[in-house]
């Protein structure tokens, strides 16, 4: 399906492709009930402020600007409420031959966020909902990065995954908007997207097992 949906928006515009990204949530959620047998409010929250957000910035992100970075920040607060347990971290578990890959990761990160951010800030018609969207975005990304150096159970590299397929869609949409109207920009921007999104839920389905077998890899 995520496939799929990448490669529909190479030949169909978004009004075609709009109905895809509701199959994709719904697939999402439904996979994810199956898994753990709970009706989960929150996920179906996030998913569909995500699905608002991402059809939206298709559509026209410039006309719907606010309406994007609103369902962003909603989408973002499910995600924290979502993975609320794991934000607990124990700094003794930190170890610290760790501390210059992490030094090193957040700097490179900063960079790629920061000069995109840099270019195309002055083509923003609205920061007033932006701004705090991009910001909480950050601490997202810093978090996704940061935890499995908290908490080495092995499950929790799949953060790294979701970290990295929110910079990716972040990147390659904007410069999709505003610096390059190639499609494979599009594209990777739909794989990083639909990506980040399988191993969140996938990453939540394994939630409550990480908690009670974490103590485990300390």
């Amino acid at each position: 399906m995520s496939l799929l949906l990448a490669l529909t928006s190479v030949f169909f515009d978004v009004e075609y492709t709009s109905i895809l990204f509701v199959i994709y949530m719904l697939f999402l959620f439904l996979y994810h009930y199956k898994a753990t047998e709970k009706f989960n409010v929150v996920l179906l929250i996030y998913l569909v402020a995500m699905l608002v957000a991402e059809v939206m910035f298709l559509y026209d992100f410039e006309k719907y600007i606010n309406v994007v970075s609103l369902t962003q920040l909603i989408g973002q607060m499910c995600f924290f409420w979502l993975i609320r347990s794991m934000l607990k971290v124990k700094f003794e578990n930190f170890s610290t031959h760790n501390l210059i890959e992490l030094i090193i990761g957040f700097i490179g990160i900063s960079y790629v966020i920061g000069y995109l951010l840099y270019l195309i800030f002055p083509l923003i018609p609205d920061l007033t909902l932006f701004l705090p969207s991009v910001i909480v975005f950050f601490i997202m990304v810093t978090i996704c990065i940061g935890i499995p150096f908290f908490n080495k159970h092995p499950d929790n590299i799949m953060l790294w995954g979701i970290g990295g397929g929110l910079i990716g869609e972040m990147s390659f949409g904007f410069i999709f908007e505003y610096i390059s109207d190639h499609k494979a920009y599009l594209v990777m921007a739909h794989i990083f997207g639909a990506f980040l999104k399988i191993i969140f839920t996938m990453y939540l389905i394994r939630i409550k097992n990480i908690k009670k077998t974490e103590h485990n890899y300390n």
